[in-house]
């Protein structure tokens, strides 16, 4: 089975759909290591609610960091995909969240750091994936920080 289109440059839906489902079930199982073998070497990870700050996608190293800091906040999560629609060179998924605050949350992902509230909370994105032979591109997250934070009790 050919696992790349006609020119070789992006994977065949097939795939691509395997290629994301590998990538969530790492997630699901915080095996860090696992995302970034998903992930081409010149992966950006691009967060749409930081478009106010002007801040600039996080590239690999970054974004290993991030995933690190976020599995110690949350080491009891779930992590559900509820839509996906896919197209070549590109997977769209919708998902959501659920996990317990049982670590402190961090840079990158508050200004300050938080203390463990002990609380579940639940809120849902969205993740768009560009592929290419190399893996994962580009993951642009939309997530609705709003419930994160308000379920948290916490502000940022």
């Amino acid at each position: 089975m050919n696992t790349y289109d006609e020119q070789g440059e992006q994977p065949t839906l097939d795939a691509a759909l395997d290629l994301i489902s590998e990538y969530a079930q790492a997630l699901c199982n915080a095996d860090g290591e696992r995302m970034r073998l998903c992930r081409a070497d010149s992966y950006m990870l691009d967060f749409v609610h930081q478009d106010a700050t002007g801040a600039e996608p996080l590239g690999e190293l970054e974004t290993r960091g991030f995933w690190e800091t976020w599995f110690k906040g949350f080491p009891d999560m779930d992590f559900q995909i509820t839509r996906t629609i896919a197209a070549t060179g590109v997977v769209v998924t919708q998902w959501t969240f659920t996990g317990v605050n049982s670590g402190p949350i961090e840079k990158p992902i508050a200004a300050r750091s938080i203390q463990p509230t002990g609380k579940t909370i639940r809120f849902r994105g969205v993740t768009i994936f560009e592929l290419s032979a190399g893996g994962i591109q580009r993951e642009t997250m939309y997530i609705d920080f709003a419930t994160f934070w308000a379920e948290l009790g916490v502000t940022p």
